[in-house]
């Protein structure tokens, strides 16, 4: 599982796709003879493999790879039952322009597609959404065939040298595949990367089409990417913390153990902490704490670089600077202070001598609290334990103020003085 977490790391995620691509290809024809032999077993593998990881992530629904497993499983479906035939066929040529058209154009869409669980009300309008491109390409296909055949000598320039897709689609689908790259690598959020090796390979896919069994062979390394991200997915989930669900201090010592140089890390944490336990009762914050880091794990771009240590949020931001971060932690300020967090009542088990008294529980209260944050960025000679360590010491600091404000951001003091 150690190797899973390097290859996650942020240099290998992008590289490490292109990397397969490309030695797949280089390698194809010496991989055709064994392809070849297991021909029909091939050809069924990427319906086991994509299946299996919409299964997977029933259980697993942060992995948010099912969405994508469906979408590449009708995609698939498609090259599969209607694409066998020569694309010197209008009807085939057709469908197979307006499915390297839509294919890219929806595994893009799902980044803007929130799905907490498989089976939901998102996820049946996606599946609906689907049936309706099908139905509008089935559409187009038995009313457009002649008038598409003359259009494409016109407008579809096609060099049968390199591919059998059109130039503009060519252009087009490396255009999604760069796009959801640099997205992957800005953002580090897991769906960014679905999309980007999904999109990458189903490029491979329609460029290389005159190759055997290039389709199944480039789904299989697709589903089994996704595998991966699952099994990785799991590994988190046993570095967690069990009051928050959030990623415990061995989790974080892994991250800090892979950052490179440029990172913002920020400590949060609660105001006024031993007035809300004398107002309430000890057990309040951890009411509290439970319910922000549900609200904090709702903020996706964040959720994978989110820990619960100490009693304390730690959030790790790569590649930003400490101003960007600032503006982030004030909203998450203004939405938290804006939230009103239940706070359960302690129930009261009566003593063994008192056999007809029920245990009494009193009434939930809501309770408003706001949120204080340290930051501090890397230096090049500083280790990023020690950097954690000087976001803690200045909220620290701050708290033990006589005049101590709530609601503030405080910035590491070697930070105000490099900048």
């Amino acid at each position: 599982m150690l190797l899973l977490s390097r290859l996650h790391s942020p240099n290998t995620r992008f590289i490490l796709p292109f990397v397969i691509t490309t030695l797949m290809i280089l390698s194809y024809p010496l991989l055709t003879p064994f392809i070849t032999t297991y021909a029909q077993l091939w050809i069924k593998l990427p319906f086991i493999l994509l299946g299996t990881v919409v299964i997977l992530n029933y259980k697993l629904p942060q992995a948010q790879s099912g969405s994508i497993a469906i979408v590449m499983l009708i995609a698939y479906s498609v090259i599969i039952y209607w694409l066998q035939t020569s694309l010197a066929n209008t009807d085939t040529k057709l469908i197979f322009c307006l499915l390297a058209t839509l294919l890219p154009l929806n595994l893009l869409l799902l980044r803007f597609i929130y799905l907490p669980k498989l089976f939901s009300v998102a996820t049946t309008i996606l599946l609906l959404g689907l049936s309706l491109q099908y139905g509008i390409t089935a559409t187009i296909c038995y009313f457009y065939q002649v008038a598409f055949s003359n259009w494409q000598q016109t407008h579809l320039f096609t060099y049968h040298n390199i591919s059998s897709l059109p130039l503009i689609l060519i252009i087009f689908n490396l255009a999604i595949s760069c796009g959801a790259g640099a997205l992957t690598v800005k953002y580090h959020r897991r769906i960014d990367r679905h999309i980007f090796i999904c999109s990458l390979l189903a490029t491979t896919t329609f460029i290389f089409f005159h190759y055997p069994f290039i389709s199944s062979t480039t789904f299989i390394i697709c589903a089994l990417f996704l595998l991966t991200d699952l099994g990785y997915c799991r590994y988190q989930q046993n570095l967690c913390d069990p009051l928050t669900q959030l990623a415990d201090h061995r989790a974080l010592a892994l991250s800090l153990s892979q950052l490179q140089q440029d990172y913002t890390i920020v400590v949060i944490d609660i105001d006024n902490q031993a007035k809300i336990i004398a107002k309430h009762h000890p057990q309040a914050i951890n009411d509290i704490q439970r319910s922000i880091a549900a609200q904090l794990a709702l903020q996706s771009q964040h959720s994978e670089h989110l820990y619960f240590v100490s009693q304390q949020f730690i959030m790790i931001f790569e590649d930003r600077k400490i101003v960007e971060c600032q503006s982030i932690i004030e909203r998450l300020q203004q939405d938290i202070g804006a939230e009103k967090y239940i706070i359960e009542p302690i129930i009261i088990e009566p003593l063994p001598d008192q056999t007809e008294t029920k245990a009494k529980k009193g009434r939930k209260k809501t309770i408003k609290v706001t949120v204080s944050a340290g930051i501090s960025a890397s230096h090049v000679d500083q280790s990023a334990l020690t950097v954690v360590q000087q976001a803690i010491d200045i909220l620290q600091a701050a708290q033990q103020a006589k005049k101590k404000k709530n609601n503030q951001i405080y910035v590491s003091e070697t930070n105000n003085t490099s900048s």
